[in-house]
């Protein structure tokens, strides 16, 4: 009886693997995203007082 469950159990942390993966690298990729938009809207932000 165990076995069966350890062997249904391991065969679906085996297939969560690259969903697990895909999550993390498509977050890190997400973060990047928008640390790159503050930073455009910071170099915005300082143009503008600049010309006033």
């Amino acid at each position: 009886m165990y076995r069966i469950v350890l062997i249904i159990f391991i065969i679906y942390v085996i297939v969560q693997i690259p969903f697990v993966i895909k999550a993390y690298l498509g977050r890190r990729k997400y973060r990047q995203k928008i640390k790159d938009g503050e930073r455009a809207n910071q170099r915005l932000m300082k143009e503008n007082k600049d010309k006033k």
